[in-house]
């Protein structure tokens, strides 16, 4: 299980009701082109660790950047500016999620908004639990504003026992692992998270992570300033 004390040496201050620690970076939408190309030179890095091809290709934009129904995060370092850490958000508003392709939903999300997460990096040597655990909030937040019901991953060994850590759980009995063909057709286990019942599934079990989640205020977390909410980045001009 991952711990919320991994960012207790954070500057720290109260509000009424509520604890609120600041970050060392800034979790924020990819708005331009700009951050874009910082967005897939730090996942070209982070993949390439392992999938050195694989990383090689990630370097250039991808057209799900671009497409309607897709938001995607990044962490920004403070004193460096650097993006050292990022997400892509799918959303099934205008077309199926990639993870159709290869798994079939169960019957019972038909009709329900649902999104998928992508392309999930780190800049090796950064402060990997924060800065995962700041994105995951800023997704959580994120969908829970916009009435998403389940988040959909894909994740191959060992970052499925992270995300599992996190609330996600496999659609059936036994975790189901399958090839991804836009993930170097790596086999890959299939996990969703129920958006709407996760602070109280949180609060029931006592997860150590719902302190965090729910009980403290991160002003660095930004994800709702500016821009529309399933637009994609911007081609440049």
């Amino acid at each position: 299980m991952l711990a919320d004390d991994a960012l207790s040496d954070m500057p720290a201050f109260t509000l009424p009701g509520l604890g609120a620690n600041t970050l060392p970076f800034v979790v924020r939408m990819v708005r331009n082109e700009a951050h874009l190309q910082h967005v897939c030179a730090l996942r070209a890095e982070a993949y390439g660790r392992r999938m050195p091809a694989f990383g090689e290709s990630l370097q250039r934009p991808e057209p799900a950047d671009r497409a309607p129904g897709t938001a995607i995060l990044m962490a920004q370092d403070k004193s460096s500016g650097a993006v050292v850490g990022t997400m892509r958000i799918h959303s099934n508003l205008f077309e199926t999620l990639p993870i159709e392709g290869a798994f079939k939903f169960p019957k019972s999300m038909r009709g329900q908004l649902l999104v998928e997460l992508c392309r999930f990096s780190i800049q090796p040597g950064y402060n990997n639990t924060a800065v995962r655990l700041a994105l995951f909030k800023a997704m959580y937040l994120y969908c829970y504003a916009h009435q998403v019901q389940h988040i959909w991953v894909a994740a191959r060994r060992p970052l499925d026992r992270i995300y599992k850590s996190l609330g996600f759980t496999s659609p059936q009995a036994e975790d189901v692992w399958v090839p991804l063909s836009y993930a170097d057709n790596i086999p890959h286990s299939i996990l969703s998270f129920d958006v709407l019942a996760a602070e109280r599934l949180w609060h029931d079990i006592r997860h150590p992570l719902y302190t965090f989640m729910v009980r403290t205020y991160h002003p660095d977390i930004q994800v709702f300033s500016g821009g529309s909410p399933w637009g994609g980045v911007p081609a440049p001009r």
